[in-house]
């Protein structure tokens, strides 16, 4: 399969699970209660998929190098994930923050080219500017202002600052799985070790509320299935991420095509969710569209 296949493939996986985990959040679920279970439950499908070659993993000249590529992924892509999920909490439209975020395709494309040598051709970056263009003209809702209801400058910079934390926090985070890629090292085992990392993350930060979240058995019941199907989600996602990664010829070419997952979310947010769908949206849907074709031919 090509890369911009695998690529496809995750932003699919990444429609699922926001949807999944928007179902939680509006019955009353916290985030990071729902990041800890998902991440956990993907935590132990990544170590089933990875002990057959522990040992071969072990015992391989470059280890030290993907641990600390892991590692670095890792703790990256916590940072990115609790400062995305804070920035769209916070921001007066989460279009917004989305936007910011989104960005990401940006800065991976150019640093690719110098710490990999990742082949680069202005068409193919075109593609990926075209995509970013139609994702800002989905999200980003007209009438969205910010200071209103009394917020104030002050929170108005929060969720700018925490939006540019979590663009920096995955494009660090590509990175870092790239380089483990070039190591030689498959997507299950890279995956392995970044899930490892986020569990650590987000095990501490719940530390104070685990008893609660163990407390009301009939809430758990209906919880515990649903974050499941989120780690599916999650487990399919980031492995066939890394192999788009692994194969594209420029990692922000394959960050770009999976950012369309917010594309299908637009589209299933009509019928799901009864969502506007205007000249303005369909105007970035056709810009996304074109950009994919620029992207993979």
């Amino acid at each position: 399969m090509p890369w911009y296949g695998y690529s496809i493939l995750t932003s699919f996986s990444l429609v699922g699970l926001y949807l999944c985990i928007k179902w939680l959040t509006a019955r009353g679920f916290e985030t990071k209660q729902i990041l800890l279970f998902m991440i956990g439950f993907a935590l132990l499908g990544f170590l089933g998929a990875t002990v057959p070659d522990l040992q071969r993993i072990a015992n391989s000249e470059h280890l030290l190098g993907f641990l600390a590529a892991g590692t670095f992924a890792g703790i990256f892509a916590a940072i990115g994930h609790w400062a995305d999920f804070e920035a769209i909490k916070r921001a007066p439209n989460p279009g917004y923050a989305t936007a910011i975020r989104n960005s990401s395709i940006l800065p991976v494309t150019v640093l690719s080219i110098f710490l990999f040598g990742s082949s680069f051709h202005f068409v193919k970056l075109a593609g990926a500017l075209l995509i970013l263009i139609g994702i800002v003209v989905l999200v980003v809702e007209r009438n969205g202002v910010s200071g209103q209801n009394g917020v104030g400058h002050s929170a108005q910079k929060k969720w700018v600052v925490l939006a540019l934390i979590a663009l920096i926090g995955y494009t660090l985070m590509v990175l870092g799985v790239k380089k483990a890629t070039l190591l030689g090292f498959a997507p299950p085992e890279i995956c392995l070790c970044i899930y490892i990392v986020n569990f650590v993350f987000f095990a501490v930060g719940c530390r104070k509320n685990l008893k609660e979240y163990f407390q009301d058995k009939i809430k758990l019941n209906a919880f515990l299935p649903a974050v499941f199907i989120c780690s599916v989600f999650a487990f399919a996602a980031n492995l066939l991420n890394v192999k788009g990664l692994e194969l594209a010829p420029n990692p922000g070419y394959s960050e770009a095509v999976r950012n369309t997952n917010v594309l299908f979310i637009t589209l299933l947010a009509i019928p799901l969710f009864k969502a506007s769908f205007d000249r303005r949206k369909m105007a970035g849907v056709v810009t996304i569209v074109v950009g994919i074709f620029v992207l993979v031919i």
